[in-house]
């Protein structure tokens, strides 16, 4: 879903229905879709802080039923990454600094509908863009622990290098060239394992890999253990 087509779930906390009601018409109006719920209680909203999906929390500064200090404290006890946005009468610089230091990600100008808007779209923006970091960072660990799984199984010496040094290897590999553990690979130039007569080959087949040329299917290569003995290779 397009960020400008998702529907921003917000809270609000506003002592007067009315006032709530008017913020939610220039979100609207700002062409942002929402799907407000005010909170009459402060047991009202712990419990749907705690068990609903929201994205922003959109607090007034100068509340009464709800103390901002208590909202944001509330909202960071639960661990979640909902952003508590305050809303002020009059953006002068204590009132700004006051919400910063008590919680609030930014502080929105509720009478001018633009700087509302701004402020709730750019934090929405922000927090998708924060959500699909925590996805591709998952992604990116699961993809990990698959290759891992994978090398680590196969009885073929499989190692992957990176600009040159060792950045994973297999117990089979490992035991090829002499090491006993990964940490003693870990970083070492492929270069390290190459006999010092087939050196140059070698260094040139890693110049044409890095400018994109495709390398052999298979490559007859002498290679070096950790003990600097020789042997035949196949790569």
């Amino acid at each position: 879903m397009a960020q400008q087509d998702a529907v921003i779930r917000l809270l609000l906390v506003e002592d007067q229905l009315e006032d709530a009601e008017h913020l939610i018409s220039m979100l609207r109006n700002g062409g942002m879709a929402v799907r407000p719920q005010r909170p009459e209680s402060a047991e009202e909203f712990e419990t749907l802080i705690a068990n609903q999906s929201i994205d922003i929390v959109l607090a007034s500064h100068s509340a009464k039923y709800l103390p901002f200090p208590n909202v944001a404290k509330r909202v960071e006890a639960t661990g979640k990454d909902i952003p508590v946005l305050a809303t002020a009468a009059v953006l002068d610089e204590a009132t700004v600094l006051r919400a910063i230091a008590e919680g609030a990600r930014d502080v929105a100008l509720r009478t001018r509908p633009e700087h509302v808007q701004f402020v709730v779209r750019n934090e929405f923006q922000s927090l998708l863009a924060r959500r699909g970091l925590r996805h591709l960072e998952a992604s990116l660990r699961e993809t990990e622990r698959r290759c891992d799984a994978l090398i680590s199984s196969s009885r073929d010496p499989i190692a992957y290098v990176h600009e040159g040094m060792h950045i994973r290897a297999n117990e089979a590999y490992l035991e090829m060239f002499g090491f006993e553990g990964f940490d003693e690979i870990e970083g070492l130039s492929v270069l390290d394992l190459i006999a010092p007569a087939n050196a140059d080959t070698f260094k040139q087949l890693l110049k044409k890999i890095s400018k994109g040329e495709s390398p052999p299917r298979q490559l007859e290569i002498g290679a070096q253990r950790s003990d600097g003995s020789k042997f035949d290779a196949v790569m």
